[in-house]
């Protein structure tokens, strides 16, 4: 286990039974209050954007958004946001997908991925991957090969890692535990 990964688990608050029964959720903003941990994440996507030759960081809302555009500050690169449907102006391109009750959309401003991009998709947790593959997919609708994703935690017992693999999605982690 690697430094930042040890961090993590040494310092990740655990609420059990939240939000519903038979969860165990993983308090990211537990690690955000320590800049030292908070730190070594940074540290290890700016590894992943320098071996992969990144030049766009794309995050999910909203906990996406503090790792990756903490990231894409330090590296002098762009951020862009995958927003829940209604958040963002301009001409935007959205897809719909499922959830366990329903439906979600999440969209991105049209102009804002190009075919040249490589793209670094950053999340806090992947848990089962329905988000995260639903971002994949609008990703595609503009950059359809160069995209790898990156989260903190992966809760491996519920395989959201496997569903982007499926995809053909490269999944980095730092910590894995479960969920």
């Amino acid at each position: 286990m690697g430094k930042a990964a040890l961090a993590i688990k040494k310092n990740i608050e655990v609420v059990k039974n939240f939000p519903v029964k038979g969860i165990k959720f993983q308090d990211i903003f537990s690690i955000t209050t320590k800049p030292k941990v908070f730190k070594l994440i940074i540290e290890e996507i700016t590894k992943v954007v320098k071996k992969h030759k990144i030049t766009k960081i794309v995050g999910i809302e909203s906990r996406g958004f503090l790792f990756g555009m903490t990231a894409s500050y330090k590296l002098g690169l762009p951020f862009i946001p995958i927003r829940k449907s209604g958040k963002l102006p301009g001409k935007i391109s959205k897809v719909k997908y499922k959830l366990e009750y329903g439906h979600d959309v999440i969209e991105i401003q049209s102009s804002s991925i190009k075919k040249s991009d490589n793209i670094l998709l950053v999340d806090d947790l992947i848990a089962t991957g329905g988000t995260a593959v639903a971002s994949i997919k609008l990703l595609r609708k503009f950059n359809n090969k160069r995209i790898v994703s990156f989260f903190v935690i992966e809760l491996e017992n519920l395989n959201g890692a496997g569903q982007l693999k499926k995809e053909g999605i490269e999944v980095l982690s730092i910590y894995k535990t479960d969920g």
